[in-house]
């Protein structure tokens, strides 16, 4: 061989070496910046991990994939392990036969990403013994420190990421992995989680992506709003601070409760005077609901999961009632955070034999508007369980519930006592009514009727697909409730309000503006069908108000007034920002259509409407028009709210028709926020050396500058080489 070919053969050789090592290089750098990203997540899981029984995880998941049964369901399957958490007794009640108690056993969950759903498993730690197998088609479950690496390296590979956070591993993360939903994408119907970091340009706004895991892919990113600071100190950490009990013979009450893992304070065992009421009551997630997304999470409460216990749980005596009540909150900054949540779980009892469930929220969520939805579970045992009769109201008339059933609406069409729902058994009877709360009389709830069956919310419950309320409804198939084993699922809708009056908010001052509900279950004689006085009676718009002891503000059944004089603050004030771009106003890439230029092309939209009356028509009635496109995908009915003819003065709605008819701004042709196809521009703020140069290294553009220099190399060389004389 000439020494020219050589040295040719050479040249090849230690580009392919130098384009191998640069791939390697790289290929390493991002596994490390993945890696620190996860690594970010995973602290925050253990900051919010507030279990007092801390298991083998790697044994847990060893145990299940040894199960010949399990192995079997998940045989080609892609499937992962999500975790295990430790049961309360009351949880295990449905496997105490086999040997389960306060927490000697665990429930395990993997994921089929084929399929969809998780399987399940009840594992005995006593004698390590698989007792119980199901598979969940529905469970759509909550983020995990084990889904991390997944859902990071998918993240880490999309060009719309990168080019707002640069490497994953330097920004910081706002919350952890929650489960979320997309009203208008697969994310509605696939598991998806949502990761959430804090603007690297700091904007204070939240950087959202949701992750479809089952498409392994990034569904959709997008800003949320920010706040400013409120002047209010930090709350101190806190751990292991809440408690399990059990209170016997106080107002002739016994009732047991303990911290669930992901389903709150699980109540259980409840009798008055000696006679069972409930066999338990616990919150299994809270559907946060954003209309101008549109999607939202699925919250948890819970000792292992997205807004954990902080503080003691709390044990008050009023006299002749007594309550148990815990906070769950995500305590590292609240109220200092965009993307953070405040719940309180509690029950009283009362000595005359009634008990009230309640529910509060404090937001601020990750939007202004938004609705929350908890999720009940009232597991009925009135004298024992079995031969509990169900009886709802319908108008003029008390009917038996002979089918399971979905009750809705639940607060409007009741009886003259103000009742829905009437259970009982014997001499043992109950009536129940949700208490009006809402400043605008906007309450409201769902509730299930449904037959007790085992593997059906008896154990622990994982959250389902967003906005179809799942659980409970897919167990909803026509058998008989009453005079069997009725279980009552309710679901109160919560409506935060950003304007006079405020609910639901942690502004102006935190702890002041929560929204209450409350559900009272009350002792009652025999079920009787009431007279045509009493029906005469019946008010056209039922209202009952808090009892005075609550700190609920009193309701009204007429909408208020949305305030303000000039038509940016009635803009602002009737959220039409939270949804809407409209010049300096609002934000873009929302739900809603951008209105920068409505002045300009209102009078274009529908033949033979001008401007003035096209805009009116759009406030008043906004399903009468729907766009084909919104900002990230089509547009949606039902989202705007259409009660603005009730809330807004006739001089309220022209003054926002005469601005919106001054917005002209030239149309904008923006990248849709998620888009693969169209990277943003990055942020503009400088970031530390450290971080601009891990962010080059890692970059698509500097991989690029690497195999261009490679190239010319050995170009350059190859020229050389070939211009040398031929030596042989």
């Amino acid at each position: 061989m000439r020494k020219r070919q050589r040295r040719i053969l050479q040249l090849i050789l230690i580009c392919l070496s130098l384009l191998l090592i640069s791939f390697w290089a790289n290929g390493r750098l991002q596994q490390r910046n993945i890696a620190t990203a996860v690594a970010k997540g995973k602290h925050i899981y253990d900051m919010t991990a507030l279990s007092k029984v801390e298991l083998d995880q790697l044994d847990m998941q060893t145990a299940v994939l040894t199960d010949p049964e399990i192995t079997a369901l998940i045989a080609d399957h892609d499937f992962g392990f999500l975790d295990a958490v430790a049961l309360g007794a009351g949880e295990a009640a449905a496997w105490k036969n086999q040997g389960c108690g306060a927490r000697n056993c665990a429930h395990i969950a993997l994921y089929d990403y084929d399929a969809g759903g998780t399987i399940n498993a009840i594992l005995n730690t006593d004698n390590h013994r698989i007792i119980a197998r199901w598979f969940d088609t529905n469970a759509f479950p909550s983020g995990s420190e084990f889904i991390l690496p997944k859902a990071m390296e998918i993240a880490a590979a999309d060009p719309t990421v990168r080019a707002i956070l640069g490497d994953l591993g330097d920004p910081e993360p706002a919350m952890i992995p929650m489960s979320a939903w997309l009203m208008d994408d697969a994310c509605r119907e696939e598991w998806c989680v949502n990761l959430t970091y804090h603007d690297p340009a700091g904007s204070g706004k939240i950087f959202h992506i949701f992750i479809n895991m089952e498409q392994n892919k990034v569904a959709r990113t997008f800003f949320t709003r920010g706040r400013a600071d409120l002047p209010v100190a930090p709350p101190p950490p806190q751990r292991y601070d809440f408690s399990d009990g059990c209170q016997e013979d106080l107002y002739g009450w016994d009732v047991c409760w303990e911290m669930t893992a992901n389903d709150g304070v699980n109540f259980y065992d409840a009798s008055f005077e000696g006679t069972d009421i409930f066999e338990s009551v616990k919150v299994s997630q809270v559907e946060a609901w954003y209309p101008s997304w549109p999607g939202g999470y699925r919250d948890e409460i819970g000792s292992r999961s997205s807004v954990p216990p902080y503080g003691p749980t709390e044990f008050t005596d009023f006299g002749d009632s007594f309550e148990v009540r815990q906070l769950f909150t995500e305590f590292t900054h609240w109220p200092n955070c965009i993307c953070c949540y405040r719940y309180e779980e509690y029950i009283r009892f009362y000595e005359d034999g009634r008990f009230q469930i309640g529910f509060v929220s404090h937001g601020p969520g990750c939007d202004d508007l938004s609705v929350y939805r908890p999720f009940y579970r009232i597991d009925l045992a009135l004298d024992g369980r079995g031969q509990d009769d169900v009886w709802v109201w319908d108008t003029t008339q008390w009917v038996e519930a002979t089918q399971e059933m979905e009750l809705y609406p639940f607060v409007d069409d009741l009886s003259p006592d103000n009742e829905k729902l009437a259970t009982f058994d014997g001499d043992t009877s109950y009536r129940w009514q949700m208490y009006r709360s809402d400043p605008l009389g906007l309450d409201e709830a769902r509730v299930f009727l449904v037959d007790f069956k085992e593997s059906e919310g008896d154990g622990p419950i994982p959250p389902g697909p967003g906005d179809v309320f799942m659980p409970p409804r897919q167990w909803i198939d026509g058998d008989a409730v009453s005079g069997k084993d009725p279980v009552i699922w309710w679901v109160p809708l919560l409506k935060t309000k950003k304007s006079n009056p405020t609910w639901c908010q942690p502004d102006p001052e935190p702890g002041i503006n929560p929204c209450e509900t409350i559900l009272e279950a009350r002792p009652a004689g025999e079920l009787v069908q009431p007279t045509e006085e009493e029906l005469a009676a019946i008010p056209t718009a039922t209202a009952t108000a808090v009892s005075q002891e609550t700190a609920t503000p009193a309701p009204t059944n007429t909408p208020r007034p949305v305030e303000g004089e000039d038509a940016e603050d009635i803009i602002l004030n009737s959220g039409c920002g939270s949804c809407h771009q409209i010049g300096d106003l609002g934000e873009g890439h929302k739900v809603g259509p951008d209105l920068s230029n409505i002045g300009s092309i209102a009078a274009e939209r529908i033949d033979g409407m001008s401007a003035e009356e096209y805009i009116f028509e759009s406030i008043t009635d906004p399903n009468a028009f729907i766009l084909a496109d919104c900002p990230n995908g089509p547009c949606l009915p039902n989202i705007m709210p259409r009660d603005y003819t009730n809330r807004l003065s006739s001089g309220q709605i022209d003054l926002m028709i005469e601005f919106l008819l001054e917005q002209q701004a030239e149309s904008v042709s923006l990248p849709i926020v998620g888009d693969a196809n169209e990277a943003l521009p990055a942020p503009k703020t400088p970031a530390s050396v450290k971080n601009q140069v891990a962010a080059a290294i890692t970059s698509p553009a500097f991989q690029l500058v690497q195999i261009l220099l490679i190239v010319m190399t050995f170009i350059l060389t190859l020229f050389l080489i070939l211009k040398l004389p031929d030596d042989d």
